[in-house]
């Protein structure tokens, strides 16, 4: 499949090199410094700017981004290498009283969001994200639970690639469509389909799957 050429966004910050230029949503980032953990050379909370695009070979700042969990930060190779891989597999995984992380060949259409090309995203499932549908760390805030759910032996996809499509419905849940698998924490299969619906109001007593709780508890999300 081929590579992803990142367009940006207009709330990207860019950092600029001779061959790579590094661009970064603060909006999108929910700081697991994967980044920061691996390649404090370029990226380093302690300084400002804290990301440098000359610290380090194109190609390993590359690879480092791709570890981003959240799509905050991207990259567009000005040395002829080649940009992001398009995963070959669409893969939603659960994080223990956290957000859904996917990644693959995403678009995402909102009501405030359109994103037509997007390999990683991490998505709000508590409810209290001021920047839904993408998670803002509200979660460590707000108290919320999910205990990662039990594995489903004998779920498998026979054909796992090509556009997987994100609705945040208005006021109810993620609607997903596309092949897919969605994995909890430990990296197990508890699902593997076409369509689903996730919870999005935190509220669900069937996560990570939408159960219609989000009309009792009042959601409101455009």
């Amino acid at each position: 499949m081929a590579d992803k050429k990142y367009t940006g966004s207009a709330m990207d910050r860019r950092y600029r090199s001779d061959t790579i230029d590094i661009a970064y949503n603060a909006r999108r980032c929910i700081h697991a410094e994967e980044c920061v953990h691996h390649l404090r050379a370029v990226f380093d909370n302690r300084r400002t700017p804290w990301i440098d695009p000359n610290g380090a070979p194109a190609d390993q700042i590359a690879e480092v981004i791709h570890l981003c969990p959240s799509g905050a930060l991207h990259y567009e190779r000005k040395d002829g290498g080649a940009g992001e891989p398009t995963p070959t597999a669409n893969t939603i995984r659960l994080w223990v009283d956290g957000p859904i992380e996917i990644r693959g060949d995403l678009h995402i259409s909102g009501a405030h969001v359109e994103i037509a090309d997007e390999t990683r995203v991490t998505l709000c499932r508590c409810g209290a994200s001021d920047n839904k549908p993408f998670c803002d760390n509200a979660h460590l805030k707000s108290g919320f639970q999910a205990a990662d759910p039990p594995a489903k032996p004998g779920q498998a996809l026979t054909v796992t690639g090509g556009k997987l499509h994100i609705e945040p419905e208005a006021n109810g849940p993620l609607y997903i469509r596309g092949s897919m698998t969605i994995l909890n924490d430990a990296g197990e299969v508890i699902f593997a389909g076409e369509e689903t619906w996730l919870c999005r109001c935190g509220h669900s007593t069937d996560k990570p799957f939408c159960n219609s709780m989000h009309r009792q508890v009042g959601f409101v999300a455009d």
